[in-house]
């Protein structure tokens, strides 16, 4: 027994004295646990030396030996399974992340798969909705005409007392279901059709069901303007005001009418009460300046041209109108320009020419005067013959052999 203690404590001394310095002290103890498991698995050769009773040196060296072996045996198991956690150590995060990789890589392949099978599903389901719908408002539809047909078999099927016993309806009045505004759009619409005694009708007939119209006042005025009923379309413009007081459309075709009747100074407090109801109105500053012209306050006109054209300045009648007033203040190149304005604006208008001609006919510039008298009766012949017979401004021109040739 002490023989074989001492085996044990040799292997243990041995394996301790080589390992030390190599390895660490977790390495160490697993050797040294190694080796005790080993030696403790060979007490029968170690007892047989004993009772074979060899000589102490010869059990000695063969103890060595023996122990040599084991610890051999025993390094190159332990370095084996050393090598083998090492390995497994560094492969271990390597195959975690091909692992999570691959995880990773299948997911998205499955969430791809999975939004186009839901898009598809989408998609599938609002063409199946679509059709139900389709089919719904056919089937509704031939109900509602299997329904009307019903009506109307019912009604034949009706008894005559049964009949009798309703009021009959008057389709001769059927025009008292019809609204004031739906009287108002059937007077617009004849208007625009130049029907303008049905216009005055349609809108007499909203008139009577709601008087406070403004509007339809107002163009119930612009149709009787147009057929030249003027103390009828003043009254309807009164009104209009009347009921809504900053009405700047009314206030001007007021002030239209009036310049119509000569009235210049009333139509001139009826445009300046549409300005001041809207300052911008470049219309009733153009009107006005016709009312003052009318009255021959050229200088008045040219203001209010000019605030016209201020405001909108592709304002081709503001333009010519301007040039009449500045030509009557004998301010001929100024009126020539204005001319000219207008004439880029609107070339086919021929009273921008034909008063081009005016005005260079008061300069006494004939030739000139005879092109643009030539290109405004190209425009409109009949009439610039008809206004050249007797235009006091064309004196100077009139004996020429061209005037002649151009009127005659």
């Amino acid at each position: 027994m002490k023989i074989a203690n001492q085996v044990r404590i040799t292997k243990a001394m041995r394996l301790s004295s080589i390992f030390r310095a190599s390895i660490s002290p977790i390495a160490l103890s697993t050797i040294l646990v190694c080796a005790c498991s080993v030696s403790a698995s060979q007490p029968r050769a170690a007892a047989q030396l004993v009772q074979q009773q060899l000589p102490e040196q010869q059990i000695k060296a063969e103890i060595r030996d023996r122990v040599q072996e084991e610890v051999d045996t025993a390094f190159g198991r332990t370095a084996t399974l050393l090598n083998g956690l090492v390995i497994a150590l560094t492969l271990l995060p390597t195959a975690a992340g091909v692992g999570v990789w691959f995880l990773f890589n299948k997911l998205s392949q499955q969430t791809t798969s999975a939004r186009q099978e839901i898009e598809s599903l989408h998609y599938d389901t609002i063409s199946q909705l679509k059709l139900l719908i389709s089919d719904a408002e056919g089937i509704l539809g031939e109900i509602k005409h299997q329904s009307h047909q019903a009506d109307a078999e019912t009604d034949l099927l009706l008894p005559d007392a049964q009949i009798q016993e309703f009021t009959p309806v008057n389709y001769g009045n059927y025009q008292q279901l019809l609204t004031a505004g739906d009287y108002a759009k059937q007077g617009d619409a004849c208007f625009f059709e130049n029907r303008y005694e049905d216009a005055i009708a349609a809108y007499n007939l909203a008139l009577q069901i709601q008087p406070d119209l403004a509007d339809t006042w107002n163009n119930r005025g612009v149709v009787l303007t147009r057929m030249q009923r003027y103390p009828e379309a003043i009254a309807s413009y009164e009104q209009a005001t009347t009921i809504r007081p900053q009405y700047p459309d009314a206030w001007n075709n007021r002030g239209v009418v009036l310049l119509e009747l000569q009235k210049y100074p009333e139509a001139i407090g009826c445009y300046e009460q549409a300005i001041q109801a809207k300052p911008d109105y470049a219309d009733a500053w153009n009107n006005r300046g016709v009312a003052f012209s009318k009255m021959q306050e050229y200088e008045q006109a040219v203001i209010s041209y000019n605030k016209a054209l201020q405001i909108k300045n592709d304002y081709t009648d503001a333009w010519n109108n301007r040039g009449v007033a500045l030509s009557k203040l004998q301010k001929y190149e100024a009126a020539i320009d204005s001319y000219d304005n207008a004439a880029k604006i609107r070339p086919d208008f021929y009273r921008i020419w034909y008063n081009k001609a005016r005005c260079y006919a008061l300069q006494g510039k004939i030739e000139l005067a005879i092109e643009n008298l030539k290109r405004a009766l190209n425009l409109n012949p009949n009439l610039c013959k008809q206004l050249a017979q007797t235009e006091v401004d064309l004196e100077k021109i009139r004996d020429h052999d061209a005037f002649k040739q151009l009127i005659n």
